[in-house]
Formats: structure tokens, sequence, C-alpha cells
């Protein structure tokens, strides 16, 4: 009985062994390549986001200095309203497609390309001069922001394990605390620049901010890496351990192609519904 005992106990050590020899051929230092990860991904990624929050909000400084005004855009409190959900609508409706493009293309090209647009609206939002044109200008801001934050999710669980992922998310969602803190001084400094080229202050607080959001997203196309098995920054070895690490955790590195039947059943899963409904 024990030899059979010690026939079967005999492979698993064989197979641990060598899973551990391959994973970490090297001796590669786990934490520190970790340490690596987070100075290389989680900046950037982390000015997106602020930046993102930053043009989605700034609507409420521009508020009070004179967006509203009947002599400006005339808006009334219910179509302010209908301005701050029009951008919700948007981006409800295009999450999952704008996901469906980044598994599609690569998050180098897609994230920059996503605030660059988002970049460009925002630079509109100044220059509307109706209700209608508003609206619609916050609407396609809510579409171009949307596929940041999920596709920032998923392109993290490319690089870490589960354990670590969450981490790391909340690091990356805490840049619109950032944005709160510093948006409200930033457009109170804009503010002084009323009348500058015939423009009213609320019109610069959009334009500079939009504006600035593009010169970062063209840069950004250089400082976003795509996967860890083309990353510049990493040796061969750590690419290896990297892509081992989570193939140990979880099918993260199978490059699965996509399948609608992925997307049916996440639609029919009670918790993303759950979640959607969180974030109203």
């Amino acid at each position: 009985m024990s030899n059979e005992k010690a026939a079967l106990e005999q492979p698993e050590r064989e197979s641990s062994l060598e899973e551990n020899s391959f994973a970490n051929p090297e001796g590669i230092d786990e934490k520190s390549l970790v340490r690596k990860l987070d100075l290389k991904l989680l900046p950037p990624l982390t000015l997106l986001y602020l930046l993102s929050f930053l043009d989605r909000s700034n609507v409420g400084n521009a508020k009070l200095v004179h967006l509203t005004d009947k002599d400006q855009l005339n808006i009334t409190g219910n179509q302010y309203l209908l301005t701050l959900t029009m951008y919700f609508v948007g981006y409800v409706l295009f999450e999952i497609p704008c996901n469906i493009i980044l598994k599609r293309t690569t998050p180098k090209f897609w994230l920059p390309t996503l605030m660059l647009a988002w970049g460009i609206v925002a630079t509109l939002l100044g220059v509307t001069q109706n209700f209608a044109g508003f609206v619609v200008a916050r609407f396609f801001l809510g579409v171009t922001e949307s596929g940041l934050f999920p596709g920032v999710v998923f392109y993290l669980s490319m690089w870490y394990k589960r354990t670590e992922t969450h981490y790391r998310i909340a690091l990356f969602f805490s840049a619109a605390s950032l944005a709160g803190a510093f948006g409200g001084i930033l457009a109170y400094g804009i503010s002084f620049m009323d009348g500058v080229g015939g423009y009213r202050g609320w019109r610069w607080i959009f334009i500079l901010e939009g504006l600035l959001t593009v010169l970062i997203a063209a840069a950004s196309y250089l400082f976003i890496h795509n996967y860890p098995s083309t990353a510049p920054f990493l040796t061969e070895p750590e690419r290896a351990f990297v892509q081992a690490r989570l193939k140990g955790d979880s099918d993260a590195t199978n490059d699965e192609k996509f399948s609608w039947d992925n997307v049916a059943s996440a639609m029919k899963d009670y918790k993303c519904w759950l979640y959607c409904k969180l974030r109203f």
C-alpha cells in the first residue's frame, strides 16, 4: 500500500519540480519583477484615468463660470441634468463594443486612440454654440471614454495574477480622487482667461483641458505597452516568467480567440448587470 502511495506521489513531485523549473529558470526575484511591472504600467494608466475623470467632471466647474447663463448656452436646470445623463448613456452603450475592439487590436493602439478621441471631443465642448450641440458632444464623450476602465481591467489581467490585480485596479481607480482634488483649482485658474480671444472662461476650461488630453494621448502611443510577450522593458527570461505565472494562475495567457458565445455568456450573467446597476 505504501509503495503504491509513493508511486503516485512521485510523478506529482516531479511535475511540481518541472513546473517550478520552467516558471523561474533564471532564479528571477518575483517581488522585484512585480515592482518593475508596477513602475512601468501603473503611472501611465493612472494618468489616462485621471484625465478621463477630469474631462468628464469639468462640466460642473464650467457651470460655475457661466456655462448655463442666458447669454451663453441658455441651459435650464433640467437640460443641464440631461447633459450629464447623456454622457452615461453613451458610456453604457459602448463599453462592451470598445472591449471587443481592444481584443481585436492591441492596447498600445486602442487605449491611446480612445484617449485621443475623447480629448478631441472634450475640446469641442468648448466651442459648442447651443444646447443641442452640447448634448451631442457629451454623448460622444461618454462613447469615447467608455472603453478605458474596462479595457484597463482586462489589460492588467494580462500582466498580473488574480490575487495581485485588485490592488492595482484600486490604485488606478484612485486617480479619480486626484482629478477631483485639483480639477477645481485648475478650472479656477483657467477661468481668469475670461474674454481672452473672445471666449468666456467656461469655454477655455474645456478647450485647455481637452488639448492637454490630446497632447498626452499622442505621447501615450510611446509609453503604453502591449502584452508581456513583447514588452521591450523585460528581458526574455522575465517575459517567460510573467507568462508562466499567469499560466499557472488562470487562462489569461492562452490568447483565446474572440467568440460571440463568450459575449452572450457575459450578457446572461446577473453579476454583470448588478455591476451596471452599481455604476448608477
